[in-house]
């Protein structure tokens, strides 16, 4: 009788797409995707035409709070990064995330240019990896 309100039933557990072992959610951040045009905003959240281009027309990008990428950990493929939908009340759907949702998120920056406040040589330095801790 104790566990009769438990919201613990209701936490989602996630599957690997190769293995359908189970994944373990590392405690990284959450990347929420933005739409800048109204043809992205009406696709992606489901709303009218007339929406789309009202919000388009009032800010130049709309955040998606029900929509992110996250970090997962399988123990035999590793860690691997979740696009995560939150369409219905109930509803999770998840798959692997592509190179286009991360173009997407915020608070990230694109990996394949070069951040230009970082020096040639703290660049080269970190690309080689030949550090050995002990």
């Amino acid at each position: 009788m104790s566990n009769k309100r438990s919201k613990r039933k209701k936490v989602k557990s996630f599957s690997c797409p190769f293995c359908e072992t189970r994944l373990w959610r590392l405690g990284s951040p959450k990347y929420h995707l933005f739409y800048k045009n109204a043809g992205e905003m009406r696709r992606n959240l489901q709303i009218s035409a007339k929406k789309a281009s009202f919000l388009a027309n009032q800010s130049s990008t709309c955040l998606d709070n029900k929509t992110w990428i996250e970090e997962f950990f399988c123990r035999t493929h590793g860690r691997m990064w979740l696009y995560l939908s939150h369409r219905n009340q109930e509803e999770l759907s998840y798959r692997l995330a592509k190179r286009e949702d991360w173009q997407q998120t915020d608070k990230t920056f694109d990996p394949s240019n070069r951040n230009p406040s970082i020096s040639e040589f703290s660049y080269r330095v970190s690309r080689k990896g030949y550090y050995k801790f002990k």
